[in-house]
């Protein structure tokens, strides 16, 4: 079995809303646990930016669920790589919502990964988007203490 992290970004749907939010949380995350999934999403500015692990086929098989979902447009695969640790293994699912409450721990994280502080994912490299994610879990790690 190889075990895989897939991140991607896209462009989120004008009207998308609050409700659409935790209608996706509670989706991915019941789903994700069936399939042995774990992940994070990050919402900001419009933009998405998703990393997903797991087994690779049952990654690919959502990947290419959740680009053809009409919520969003313009999904860029960012980065896969074979892994054999996950960075988000307590979560099946977590979503940061960027534009609630940005810390500025957040803030700093996101400088020194993109070199801005308009979260726009679609501008960082996979590397940076992938140092990015990990650097933004130990954060929601904190501040879920």
């Amino acid at each position: 079995m190889h075990t895989i992290r897939l991140i991607y970004a896209s462009d989120a749907r004008e009207d998308l809303r609050y409700r659409d939010f935790m209608t996706i949380m509670d989706t991915a995350a019941e789903t994700n646990r069936e399939r042995a999934i774990t992940g994070i999403l990050c919402y900001g500015g419009g933009q998405f930016l998703q990393a997903l692990e797991g087994e690779r086929l049952a990654v690919n098989s959502l990947y290419h669920h959740i680009a053809k979902d009409p919520r969003h447009s313009n999904c860029q695969l960012m980065s896969v790589d074979e892994i054999s640790t996950r960075d988000f293994a307590e979560w099946s699912m977590k979503i940061v919502d960027w534009n609630d409450a940005v810390t500025a721990a957040r803030q700093t994280v996101l400088l020194k990964h993109s070199g801005s502080r308009r979260f726009d994912p679609a501008q960082m490299s996979g590397q940076q988007a992938t140092a990015f994610l990990r650097d933004l879990a130990t954060i929601e790690r904190l501040l879920s203490e």
